[in-house]
């Protein structure tokens, strides 16, 4: 069974573009963008724009370590897209890290300079997931 929802494509800010459902809104507050839907809140989504030595990025990483249960895909030929289930007490359960190819060592999950990261999080890994493949970053 699939469920297709109705969406948008916006240019959200100065550096990402992508498609989020129609009836969700949302607000910029700082480096995240918040999206909420009043009538569902499986949609319900943040995206943070956030440097590879933030402290989040770091314990993300260290989880996805010692848990080994998530996965490290490519993006575009140019991104690696981190996925994980983990319950970091912030509101949601997946996140998704966008990192550069060029930045990250993946076989031992450090930085090799400094970067911009992308931080998708929600309670849907398959909606998480979706969303950030389909996004467009500028790193």
């Amino acid at each position: 069974m699939s469920h297709k929802y109705m969406e948008q494509k916006a240019e959200i800010t100065d550096s990402i573009n992508m498609t989020y459902p129609s009836s969700s809104g949302y607000t910029v507050v700082g480096n995240t963008v918040e999206f909420r839907n009043p009538q569902d809140n499986f949609y319900n989504m943040d995206v943070s724009k956030l440097n590879s030595t933030d402290k989040r990025v770091g314990n993300l990483l260290k989880n996805y370590a010692s848990i080994n249960e998530g996965t490290i895909d490519y993006k575009n030929e140019t991104c690696y897209l981190i996925t994980l289930k983990f319950d970091e007490g912030q509101g949601f359960m997946y996140h998704s890290l966008i990192i550069p190819y060029d930045s990250f060592d993946k076989n031992n999950l450090t930085f090799t300079k400094d970067s911009v990261v992308y931080l998708f999080e929600a309670d849907n890994r398959e909606f998480v997931v979706d969303t950030a493949f389909n996004s467009q970053v500028k790193t």
